[in-house]
């Protein structure tokens, strides 16, 4: 697998896209991601009983989801040091296949969060939410737009 650098790449930037809108739509924990919730909770109307299943569902996650986090980091750290250690291509292209791996079922696991999320939603709150992402992509693609727009006059 020579390419492994690339699908790699690939694969991270799929993790990515997949985080913020995960994010969003499952919501919880500290800081932003707590009032992310809140906001989102409010703007699509949820009820009581949806906000005490998500918390359910964040919970049952919550364990799995940190392993995982473990295993990256885990990994990235071993692929580290092999490359700063001289390994051979043969044991990077291991590594990084191990690595695409664990990014994939992140991936899913992101996917399956995801079905949750949708799964308590009604049908109004399904196309409410579906408007919400729509923006907050147009949001993200005038920041990077602007954000290169910066770079480029900065040069």
């Amino acid at each position: 697998m020579k390419n492994w650098k690339v699908v790699l790449g690939s694969l991270a930037l799929a993790g990515v896209m997949a985080v913020p809108a995960a994010s969003m739509a499952f919501g919880g924990g500290e800081g932003h991601h707590k009032r992310g919730f809140e906001h989102m909770a409010r703007e699509l109307g949820l009820t009581e009983g949806q906000k005490a299943q998500l918390k359910a569902n964040r919970e049952s996650n919550s364990d799995s989801k940190n392993a995982q986090r473990e295993q990256l980091r885990a990994l990235r750290k071993q692929i580290r040091a092999a490359m700063e250690s001289g390994a051979d291509q043969a044991t990077l292209d291991q590594l990084g296949t191990e690595l695409g791996k664990l990014e994939v079922q992140k991936m899913q696991n992101h996917f399956q969060i995801r079905q949750q999320f949708e799964a308590i939603l009604t049908d109004e709150q399904k196309a409410k939410f579906e408007t919400l992402k729509e923006k907050r992509k147009e949001r993200h693609m005038k920041w990077r737009e602007e954000r290169l727009e910066r770079r480029t006059s900065d040069s």
